[in-house]
């Protein structure tokens, strides 16, 4: 069911996210590492601790619980999203599926082997399509709290890949002025 209390907080808290986390980032620099380390931490402790109220006091549809539940997931998500766009990953859009879908389909270059836009569409594309047939999985067998522990155990794999990726190369002047 759909709660019109629900959509009001998912947005307003996703929406405060994406606005706390964005003007945040232009303060301290929104591609420094241990920016992006943080944000990662910030949300993936976001997504357990939507997980540990669902564990304690179960799934409901509407009510504080549920509000408390959507509202971390959505604080999560608004800052996944700035964080994306500030690593300029044009392929990769964490907001919605759409926009990679059309991308897609529109690439001048879209058979051409050497495309790695097209590449990087199709891989988050596909993992968009294949985790969201596991987390159905997971959500039908084992339920919402379930499911949610897997999510945020990628997003702390995402944490440590970002600890442990090489940092962005500084360009080089080649300038002989």
């Amino acid at each position: 069911m759909f709660y019109t209390s629900s959509i009001g907080t998912g947005l307003g808290v996703f929406l405060g996210a994406g606005w706390l986390t964005g003007q945040l980032g232009h303060i301290v620099g929104p591609r420094k590492r241990w920016w992006l380390i943080l944000c990662n931490l910030i949300q993936t402790c976001l997504v357990f601790a939507a997980t540990a109220v669902q564990y304690r006091y179960g799934v409901e549809d509407h009510g504080p619980k549920a509000l408390t539940v959507v509202s971390l997931l959505a604080f999560a998500a608004g800052s996944q999203v700035v964080q994306s766009r500030s690593l300029a990953a044009t392929e990769i859009s964490t907001a919605m599926a759409t926009a990679a879908w059309v991308d897609l389909m529109i690439d001048r270059r879209l058979f051409v082997v050497d495309n790695r836009p097209r590449t990087r569409r199709v891989a988050f594309l596909l993992a968009l399509v294949v985790g969201g047939l596991i987390g159905a999985l997971l959500y039908r067998t084992a339920g919402s709290a379930a499911a949610l522990a897997v999510s945020g155990a990628g997003k702390a794999l995402a944490s440590l890949l970002y600890i442990f990726s090489g940092g962005e190369k500084k360009k080089v002047n080649t300038s002989e002025v």
